[in-house]
């Protein structure tokens, strides 16, 4: 299978985005920041269409949900809500933020609540295949991890191996970098590192709202 990098599109192929609001079907479907009673800030949105993967029904999206924690502007954390084997040192950092990863009817209509504060700036995504000498990198050092986002492809990861069950399937990474080309703002809403989401693929069974993976964050 060939490896897909995610790149930035001016163009709306209602496929897929990064920030802006939510395209949910219900507004009670809105997670909230369990500490804090704040709306979670909307990170990326990818269609069925996007994903081309068979458990993720047609016409519905996976929408990735983040709270952060901000200091002098400068976002400090972003972390996750589930985990498997890092080590410890990172395991306090990834405990420092929720994210939650919801299965969803992709509505008519996309919902930006007034009361969401500080949402990424919304720009639409697409995909591309890498090049020759992306892919040759990618395939002769197992460590690369090609300094992109990608998807459906192999993982990079900076540190500790993340070991899954069958049931999770690695879809996005995401860079810091890409949400700093988006929003300067926004510099350092990964700490610095990179965004990992992984789909249930059990997604097919699954109902409107419900969770359907997780995100994490590895920092480097």
């Amino acid at each position: 299978m060939g490896i897909n990098q995610i790149i930035f599109s001016e163009q709306n192929q209602n496929l897929g985005q990064i920030g802006g609001g939510a395209w949910l079907t219900d507004p009670a479907l809105w997670p909230k920041d369990p500490k804090t009673g704040k709306l979670m800030m909307p990170l990326l949105t990818m269609t069925s269409s996007f994903l081309s993967i068979p458990f993720i029904p047609s016409g519905m999206a996976l929408t990735v949900f983040i709270s952060v924690e901000k200091e002098s502007n400068i976002y400090k954390h972003s972390s996750t809500r589930q985990f498997t084997v890092h080590q410890q040192s990172e395991m306090d950092k990834l405990s420092l933020g929720y994210s939650k990863v919801l299965l969803h009817t992709l509505a008519e209509i996309e919902l930006t609540p007034a009361t969401l504060e500080d949402p990424i700036p919304k720009t639409y995504i697409a995909q591309q295949p890498l090049t020759s000498e992306q892919m040759e990198e990618e395939l002769n050092d197992p460590d690369s991890g090609i300094g992109i986002s990608k998807v459906l492809g192999r993982p990079c990861w900076l540190q500790d191996p993340l070991y899954e069950s069958p049931r999770y399937y690695f879809i996005t990474q995401l860079l810091d970098s890409d949400i700093k080309k988006i929003s300067p703002l926004h510099e350092g809403l990964f700490g610095g590192g990179i965004g990992y989401i992984f789909a249930d693929n059990r997604a097919k069974k699954l109902q409107e709202g419900n969770e359907a993976g997780y995100f994490l964050v590895q920092f480097s």
